[in-house]
């Protein structure tokens, strides 16, 4: 009887230890890079079209997720709307974004990155955000912690002074 309460603490010790031991290193989130391109056809980049050299995208979609078989709405609004909040975009109206209209969703609207913010993430918004078109209703209200480019669509390519952060230009 003794012996058996003495090898009982020694396995479970063990046992702990194998545990241990065996047990993967926590791993580091991935990073995540959602490009999002209005007008885009299918056959416009160079993993689609053997005429068009595209090699950092061509790389990024080699080595990454490809989504391809997805649906967009007519104007990239509602697209855009349905991507960031995982909803039809009808269920929040606006359907176009211009310099006089509301926010496209309202604030507090859990979105894709309010979300990953909430998983320790740091996120970034580059280009066109047309999902309302006034400071208030910016990226920075929305989950991201940093954004660099136009509150509305159909910007100047050559003459457009994009914003940091705050304030926005008011196209």
């Amino acid at each position: 009887m003794n012996q058996i309460q003495i090898k009982i603490p020694i396995l479970l010790g063990i046992l702990a230890l194998l545990l241990f031991v065996s047990a993967p290193a926590p791993a580091q989130p991935p990073n995540i890079l959602f490009i999002v391109s209005d007008d885009q056809g299918w056959n416009d980049i160079g993993y689609h079209n053997d005429d068009l050299r595209t090699p950092n995208l061509d790389q990024l979609a080699e080595t990454g997720v490809r989504l391809e078989h997805h649906y967009v709405q007519p104007q990239c609004t509602p697209t855009r709307v349905a991507l960031m909040t995982g909803r039809y975009p009808s269920r929040f109206g606006p359907h176009c974004t211009t310099a006089s209209n509301d926010q496209s969703y309202p604030i507090g609207t859990p979105t894709l990155a309010s979300l990953l913010q909430s998983a320790g993430y740091d996120t970034g918004l580059f280009g066109k955000w047309h999902m309302g078109s006034k400071p208030e209703w910016g990226p920075n209200h929305y989950g991201f912690d940093f954004s660099y480019g136009s509150l509305a669509g159909a910007v100047g390519m050559y003459d457009h002074r994009y914003r940091l952060n705050t304030p926005y230009a008011q196209t």
